[in-house]
């Protein structure tokens, strides 16, 4: 990081709303208000070292267990801070201090004005600043983790809308929900099991599609036939990762699971042993070797998250990975096209027999 580079963030730090005093005191408020009047009260003293502390979110696997009453997957640890001053110890200490600075008056600008941003918008507004998207992304919930709120309540936003914001949903025809896979296909409206509500998170789900999820499940627990909820997940170490998430949380952010997990969640495939046993030989095609990532993935989620342990609360996912690591073998999902009947049939089968 160059020194003319230093001067113009150092000199951008001083831009900070001078009126913030006039933000209402909620929480989220009271600390933006608190933080950057301390930062400026430093900065009118020639020997002033303005500060931003923030809480550390959990370390991977450190003191996780699951909760009995949420049934979310949640971290017992101590707190710990970290503070990034300036100018600090050296250049990448200023940075990190100025970025953090920078996403926080970000946050600061919307939630006063009331407008929603995306993580991507701050990232846009200097992306010579920031470096990269990740560093946006790791700030704004590292400010959530210390504020004790959820993203949302930043006014940070992404793709689906607020749960707060939806104010009716319309469950009465719904009977399962599942994965978006289908969904050009209509087989949410056409499925043998009835129709119902297909969703993906491309992958590991965002916050606010697991919050979408849990509003969806809080709102069918309401209703006197309550619609299943489905996972359908590639045959693999991610797949069952994926669909841990949804039911228990991530331990990424285990202070949030047990408002974002969805405890009803039922496994619907796809497990590595129906295709080894199917009754349609597929071929050694079909099934691809683990990768040594996939074995070290494997080992490190049997031996470290309480989700898999021999005591835990799935002990027939357990099994899948250890039957999956013996026989070194994984499936996506699209193997299920070249079954009889293909994937719709092999769903309305799944489905009808639960």
């Amino acid at each position: 990081m160059t020194e003319s580079h230093l001067d113009d963030m150092e000199a951008e730090v001083f831009e900070l709303p001078t009126n913030i005093t006039t933000i209402p005191q909620t929480p989220v408020q009271s600390y933006i208000q608190e933080t950057l009047a301390a930062i400026l009260d430093e900065m009118s003293s020639p020997e002033g070292q303005p500060s931003i502390t923030l809480k550390q979110r959990g370390k991977k696997f450190a003191s996780l267990f699951i909760n009995p009453q949420t049934q979310a997957l949640e971290t017992s640890e101590m707190q710990t801070y970290t503070t990034y001053r300036w100018p600090g110890r050296d250049g990448n200490e200023a940075w990190r201090f100025t970025v953090a600075l920078r996403v926080l008056a970000a946050i600061a600008e919307a939630v006063q004005e009331g407008l929603v941003i995306s993580k991507r918008d701050i990232y846009y507004s200097d992306p010579a600043c920031f470096g990269t998207q990740r560093t946006v992304d790791a700030l704004v919930d590292d400010l959530a983790h210390t504020m004790g709120v959820d993203r949302t309540a930043l006014y940070v936003d992404t793709l689906v809308p607020r749960t707060q914001d939806i104010h009716k949903i319309d469950l009465a025809d719904v009977a399962w929900a599942v994965y978006r896979r289908l969904a050009s296909s209509n087989y949410h409206i056409r499925s043998a099991a009835g129709k119902g509500i297909l969703v993906t998170g491309k992958g590991y789900p965002d916050l606010n599609t697991r919050a979408f999820v849990r509003k969806l499940f809080d709102h069918s627990r309401q209703l006197t036939k309550r619609p299943q909820f489905y996972a359908l997940v590639d045959g693999d170490p991610d797949g069952m990762a994926i669909m841990a998430t949804y039911k228990y949380g991530s331990v990424a952010f285990a202070h949030e699971n047990r408002n974002l997990n969805v405890p009803g969640l039922h496994w619907l495939g796809l497990r590595v042993t129906d295709v080894v046993a199917g009754a349609d030989p597929l071929g050694d095609n079909m099934l691809i070797r683990l990768t040594k990532r996939d074995r070290k993935k494997v080992v490190a989620m049997l031996s470290r998250n309480p989700i898999w342990a021999a005591n835990g609360p799935e002990p027939e996912w357990r099994v899948e990975l250890q039957q999956m690591l013996m026989l070194n073998v994984k499936a996506e999902t699209e193997i299920l096209y070249d079954m009889e009947g293909g994937l719709t049939r092999w769903l309305d089968r799944k489905l009808c027999s639960r």
